[in-house]
This record gives structure tokens, sequence and C-alpha cells, in this order.
């Protein structure tokens, strides 16, 4: 997934550009079911409520909702392979480029106009999923392909996923629990907790919440992971091979690796070291808060 920042304000909002092109009205009944022989671009917009997209019987996407959701197609043009993220809640624009997406891709738009809650089953393969969050929570999880999620202040869940993501929301708290594939989290406010994570590499940050991540393996990296304000805690098995460092700018640093790591250099607000003779960069930095890296789990 090719990722570049751009220097000017978007005007165009996630996804509802997308589904702009070259539409194809297709609206189904109040439970839609619709044929899916590729993997699609499926591309949801909520005004509030729960949002739950997750893995189907493969073949088709289908919406059930208590409100009254929409789903109709469109393909994809030449012009709409790429995702912008306008500039917005404190965070730079940002552009994605899908590169599984070609001319004729179907797409699937979902429209929650209601903000009841609804839920989404999707093909187990995905040429994407962008879901956009006027309110309300979302959840994804147990399918494979490119994810972006943007939130107006609500939770957002991911739950054994694979393939790149991007989730950016304000005040909201993202949890994720087996998460593989390169991910990407950004918040204002919000906290974020990961366990079990296998991502291959990882770029969180929140300039006010605290980050919890607890590694199940460690990849290729690099894996990033800062807060403005709030307290960091990385763990990984000891037996791992990285190369680790951790800082707090005002605040203080804590290594619990004792004697399985190899101290490169020790302050109260830094710490460089390694495991396992060195391996891919881990990161961890706080503007204020407590920096903390240590075992999955305790000593014996």
């Amino acid at each position: 997934m090719h990722i570049t920042h751009s220097a000017r304000a978007l005007a165009v909002s996630l996804a509802l550009s997308l589904a702009t092109a070259a539409g194809l009205p297709a609206r189904a009944s109040a439970d839609q079911v619709i044929q899916t022989p590729q993997a699609p671009v499926i591309v949801i917009h909520s005004t509030g409520g729960l949002v739950t997209v997750t893995r189907g019987d493969g073949g088709a996407v289908r919406v059930i909702g208590a409100g009254n959701p929409t789903a109709t197609t469109f393909q994809m043009t030449s012009d709409n392979q790429g995702v912008m993220l306008p500039r917005g809640m404190g965070l730079p624009p940002r552009r994605f480029t899908l590169p599984g997406v070609h001319e004729g891709t179907l797409g699937v738009r979902v429209e929650n106009t209601d903000g009841g809650d609804i839920t989404v089953y999707v093909p187990p393969r995905v040429a994407a999923v962008l879901v956009k969050m006027d309110g309300g929570d979302a959840a994804l999880s147990q399918f494979r392909g490119p994810y972006v999620v943007v939130s107006n202040g609500g939770s957002v869940d991911l739950n054994s996923l694979s393939g790149f993501g991007h989730v950016r929301t304000t005040t909201g708290r993202v949890t994720m629990d087996r998460v593989g594939g390169n991910l990407h989290v950004e918040t204002t406010f919000g906290s974020i907790l990961g366990t079990g994570m296998a991502t291959d590499r990882a770029e969180i940050k929140t300039q006010g919440g605290d980050i919890d991540w607890n590694f199940s393996r460690v990849a290729s990296g690099p894996y990033r992971f800062t807060s403005g304000a709030g307290n960091v805690r990385v763990a990984l098995d000891g037996r791992a091979a990285a190369n680790i460092d951790v800082q707090s700018t005002r605040g203080s640093v804590v290594n619990r690796f004792d004697r399985q790591a190899n101290v490169k250099f020790r302050s109260r607000h830094a710490v460089s070291m390694s495991l396992g003779g060195g391996g891919p960069q881990i990161t961890a930095a706080s503007g204020s808060g407590i920096v903390e890296v240590g075992p999955r789990t305790p000593p014996r």
C-alpha cells in the first residue's frame, strides 16, 4: 500500500468521493443482498449508531439494520482509485492509493442516514472497506483487505483483521485484538489498546491519550508509538529480536526487561537497548507521560 503526505488541505471527504464514480442504482430491500463475484470496494457512511462490518458467507454484501440503510452499486473509474482524508481533527491530510483496485471494480455504497445500528456482512477478501462515521461507533472483524475508518468521536474496535489499515478518530477509544498487516492509528485525545498484535509494521499516534500495545509477534517493522501527553506501554516477548528506543521529554521511562536487554544508553528520560542481538526497530515516546517497555508476561 503506497502512502504519501499532501501539503494541501483536501476538500474531498473520505470514501464519499469514491461512491460518485459511475453510479449504477441497485437499491435492495430491507434485508439487502448484493452479489459480488469479485472482491468489492465497500463504502459505508453512517450518521450514528453502531456499524458492524464482519465476514459473511462470501460472494455477496449483505446489509441489515434497525433503521433504513440503503445499498447501491457503482463501478470504480481510473480517477477514483485513491482515498483522500481531509485535514481536520488536528491531524494532517493523507492520501492513500489502493493498488488492488482497478477501473471497473465493483463498489457497494451503504448509507445509514437514520443513525441506527447496522451490520454489513462482507466477503472474506475485499478490495477495500471504507467507513466514515459522522457519529456512533464502528466494529470491524474477520476479513482480509485494506480498510480505512474515520470516526468523529466514536469508538473503533478491530478484531482478527489482516491487510493495510488506517484508523482516524477524535476522542473515541480504539481497541484492537489479533490484527495483522500494516496498521496506522491516529487520534487526538482517544486512548489506544492493542492485544495479541501481529502487525508487520505499525504507526500509532495520539495527542493526549494513552497507548497500551501487546505484541504476539515482532515482524519486519518498524513500529512507532507516540503520545503527546499520555502514557505509553509496550510489551513483547523478551526472547524476541528487536532494537528498542524509548523516551519521554518531561516524564520518565521504565525498562522492565532486567538482564534480558543489552542497554546501550540509559537516563531518566530515555533508554536505548536491544533484545536478542537486535532486529526490527521499536520506538515509543511521550511528551510528558510515563513510557514503559517490558515482557509480555511478568517473569516467574
